[in-house]
């Protein structure tokens, strides 16, 4: 039943397309399977990056924070225990590293310096500490007060930054309230803890504190101390919105993705940082493409794989594809060949009633002439009354009579059958007989004599029997008709032996020569297309020369016209001698 299938028609001409629906499903399955595999690889890569963004993020802030209790204990323990500012310095100033803590000071609750140590005060806490709004109390009240980030000389860009750390002190014999700060170096403590959080190259670090500011960028320090809720012309020019900021201030923790002009995209976590009164948002960035090398890296040889996967179904698909379409093109050429064939036999048929149509009246002739004789031969036996035994020479004239007629009908039906092409050994002089017998009507009526010049042992060899008949009546024919005074027609039939010696090269040639009018030179290219004629209309449909040739050139053989006007033409018809 496969088999069968597999060698329908229909089916294979509709299997390529099948073949190149599948192909085509194949490559996109196998294409968009890599593809989701290499975004689910890149989904995860990012995620498993951003996490680790996490960690590092929370231990950052642990640090910080671990880090700034501690220092809150040492001055605690150091105001708890200084009986005077002096003691104070002794206590803990002088233990603590400079590069920390710049500078301690001591106020009092309306914000008059009373006492510092270390170095001066930046010039931007005196202008904070004379505003009248600045009020000490009020933000020491729970103990322990950070202030925002400042630029220790604001002409600077953007210069050294710090904060104050603000603690309340017991009180004093005097039972004046006074406050203790320490200037903390914010940049030193960005460079310990902030700094090193690397998972790469393309990794950084940046903070925003709780209102919003940029506090601290390794790359945009340009851009330092700018709000997010302050969105200008120049911001407009990198940043399309603050929506990824303004998220990370309500929730504190977390992951996301932003575009800040026409960088990559970046991916960042994010962890707070909570100091007593202050937060400060730590952010861990990183370049996408970098994560996006990464994959592709540990990708190339899924990428290789996939690729030779896909050369391979195109090469297979393609081979099956061109395969079938060549066996297609093959059937489809034999099914053109065959109905072609089929027409060439229905032409040479009607070819052939064509010439039977032409020696209608020669047949009549050939007919009617036994048959006149047997009617003669009755009557006289009729009319004699005579015993059969005194009759024998009237019955033996009639019997050849009506065996003529018979030969003559079978004769001429067997020239008028269509029958299939079916080359088979034969001998090429009894045919020749056969069509000379055919003709001989004709030739009786223009008076023609036959010259033959057959070669002695000419052997049989394989043609279509039926297909050379239609040739030589074809030739014959033509010579009759065209033939004029002192008619004859000489016919030849010998072996032509190839100077190679192999006898697979040897020919029989059969010439037919007429002593006719001859074939001007302006006709010699024409005479072999279909339908030309120089004959009239009614003797002739220009399809027997045409037809000849076409059998001629399908055994192989050739056919070559010899002619000049006045003295006659030449056909002379070469068949492969193949022997069975």
């Amino acid at each position: 039943m496969l088999k069968e299938l597999l060698n329908n028609y229909i089916f294979r001409k509709y299997f390529n397309h099948f073949v190149v629906f599948l192909l085509a499903v194949l490559i996109v399955t196998l294409s968009y399977t890599i593809y989701k595999i290499y975004n689910i690889t890149l989904d995860e890569a990012k995620r498993m990056h951003q996490r680790q963004q996490m960690e590092l993020a929370k231990s950052a802030s642990n640090g910080i924070r671990f880090y700034m209790e501690h220092l809150v204990r040492d001055i605690k323990y150091a105001s708890l225990h200084a009986a005077n500012p002096g003691e104070l310095e002794n206590l803990f100033y002088n233990q603590t590293e400079r590069h920390i803590v710049k500078s301690i000071f001591v106020a009092s609750e309306a914000g008059e310096l009373i006492t510092i140590f270390g170095d001066e005060l930046p010039p931007i806490l005196n202008s904070i500490f004379s505003d009248p709004n600045y009020n000490l109390s009020g933000r020491a009240s729970s103990g322990l007060f950070y202030s925002e980030i400042y630029p220790s000389n604001p002409d600077e860009d953007p210069g050294p930054l710090f904060f104050i750390m603000l603690t309340e002190n017991p009180e004093t014999v005097s039972r004046q309230t006074t406050y203790t700060g320490f200037i903390i170096s914010f940049d030193w403590l960005m460079q310990q803890f902030i700094a090193p959080l690397k998972l790469s190259d393309s990794d950084f670090a940046w903070v925003l504190d709780d209102t919003g500011r940029l506090i601290y960028h390794p790359r945009h320090e340009e851009m330092l101390f700018r709000s997010i809720y302050d969105y200008s012309e120049d911001c407009a020019k990198c940043h399309n919105s603050f929506d990824v900021q303004r998220r990370m201030l309500v929730n504190l923790n977390g992951l996301d993705e932003y575009i800040i002009g026409d960088e990559p995209t970046k991916i960042m976590a994010y962890q707070t940082i909570q100091i007593a009164n202050t937060k400060w948002i730590l952010a861990i960035s990183t370049y996408l493409p970098a994560i996006i090398d990464s994959i592709k890296s540990n990708f190339i040889l899924v990428f290789i794989s996939a690729g030779i996967a896909i050369v391979i179904i195109i090469f297979f698909g393609t081979s099956l594809y061109v395969t079938n379409l060549r066996r297609i093109k093959a059937e489809e050429t034999e099914k053109y060949l065959e109905q072609t064939r089929d027409f060439q036999e229905k032409l040479h048929h009607a070819a052939k009633l064509a010439s039977i149509g032409e020696l209608v009246d020669s047949v009549a002739h050939e007919i009617n002439t036994p048959t006149g004789i047997i009617s003669a031969e009755i009557d006289t036996l009729s009319l004699h009354d005579c015993d059969p035994k005194n009759c024998m020479e009237e019955l033996r004239i009639i019997k050849d009579q009506t065996r003529r007629i018979g030969n003559y009908t079978k004769s001429l039906l067997s020239y008028s059958r269509r029958m299939p092409f079916q080359p088979k050994t034969d001998n090429i002089v009894e045919l020749v007989e056969e069509c000379l017998f055919l003709l001989k009507p004709k030739i009786k009526a223009k008076k023609i004599i036959i010259d033959k010049q057959f070669e002695n042992d000419i052997p049989s060899f394989i043609f279509d029997r039926g297909r050379i008949e239609q040739v030589i009546v074809n030739i014959v024919n033509n010579a009759i008709d065209f033939i004029t005074d002192d008619p004859l027609i000489t016919i030849t039939i010998k072996k032509i032996v190839n100077k190679n010696d192999e006898p697979e090269s040897d020919f029989i040639l059969i010439g037919i020569k007429d002593n006719g009018k001859g074939i001007p030179e302006s006709d010699y290219e024409s005479i072999f297309e279909p339908f030309f004629s120089t004959k009239s209309l009614s003797n002739g449909t220009g399809l027997g020369l045409s037809i000849s040739k076409a059998i001629v050139n399908r055994h192989k053989g050739k056919i070559e016209v010899e002619s000049k006007v006045g003295s006659g033409t030449t056909f002379n018809v070469y068949l492969p001698m193949i022997i069975n």
